[in-house]
């Protein structure tokens, strides 16, 4: 570990620590929730191109700031990780130069990979990979979908009678106000043809009892990936103080009760359901 916050209720909070791959490449925040038995989640900040880990401190209250630089962009990242009873915020700003000029649509999304692998309860292994998507779940018009129920098309950078195509060990997502992209034979997902209504995704223990999660209100696209990980990455949006932008997710852990995840984001991100009020048809590449 290379910073490990000091937690001042570890019974009810969760406890945070930074910690990075053996080659320095990847920087992840563990967080150990004391509300279920057993449960770590390590999430990755950040798998995105330019992204370069420069420094992380422990604050008050058990919670971490870390700082990014970025390549092409004068403003670095402070990310500030704070952990609440059941849930772990993520919130970043950009510090730096030109701050009152900062424009959302000139900074890509961040890319945190949110992985489960060491969960005991939640990863994927011992079982076949496939199992693990089966716990894996989305709000759709139908209510909570698991991913095998949605429909999964092929991975296009591999051959259709790949194992891992049949049936396909990843997927790619969009809400219910988007059309479903087109992606190149050399993309590593394709996209669902099924669209979310918002941006949650999660995982429910291999015994039922819990799940985990992760919300914004503002993502416009979530995915499934390879290592026991899931993606559900917020836009940059002015902050509320008019001071740049920010980035801002929950990690949430607790009994798998979807109504009640669902009460909590809405509490905590009031605009995540409403963003389906601008339903579009779902016709790709328009």
């Amino acid at each position: 570990m290379l910073v490990e916050a000091v937690n001042p209720d570890p019974e009810v909070l969760p406890t945070l620590a930074v910690w990075q791959s053996e080659d320095g490449s990847m920087t992840y925040v563990a967080s150990i929730f004391p509300n279920i038995p057993d449960f770590r989640c390590d999430s990755w900040l950040y798998e995105s191109g330019g992204i370069v880990f420069a420094g992380a401190t422990p604050l008050d209250g058990g919670a971490l700031e870390l700082r990014h630089t970025w390549a092409d962009h004068t403003q670095d990242i402070i990310t500030t990780v704070t952990p609440q009873p059941g849930a772990v915020e993520f919130l970043a700003r950009l510090a730096g130069e030109g701050m009152d000029e900062l424009e959302a649509r000139d900074y890509p999304p961040l890319n945190l990979c949110w992985q489960l692998k060491n969960a005991p309860a939640f990863a994927s292994k011992p079982d076949p990979f496939p199992e693990f998507v089966k716990r894996c779940f989305i709000f759709t018009e139908r209510g909570r979908t698991f991913l095998h129920q949605t429909v999964r098309n092929k991975i296009p950078c591999r051959d259709p009678e790949d194992a891992y195509n049949n049936p396909p060990w990843v997927q790619s997502y969009v809400g219910v106000w988007q059309h479903i992209p087109e992606v190149g034979p050399q993309s590593w997902a394709d996209y669902s043809d099924d669209r979310y209504i918002t941006p949650v995704i999660g995982v429910v223990s291999r015994d039922g009892q819990y799940l985990a999660a992760l919300a914004n209100d503002s993502a416009g696209g979530m995915a499934q990936a390879w290592h026991d990980c899931e993606h559900n990455n917020p836009n940059w949006l002015p902050a509320p103080d008019g001071n740049g932008l920010i980035w801002r997710l929950k990690v949430y852990v607790m009994e798998n009760h979807p109504d009640k995840l669902l009460e909590r984001v809405v509490e905590d991100f009031p605009n995540a359901l409403k963003l389906q009020e601008n339903r579009v048809p779902p016709e790709a590449g328009q």
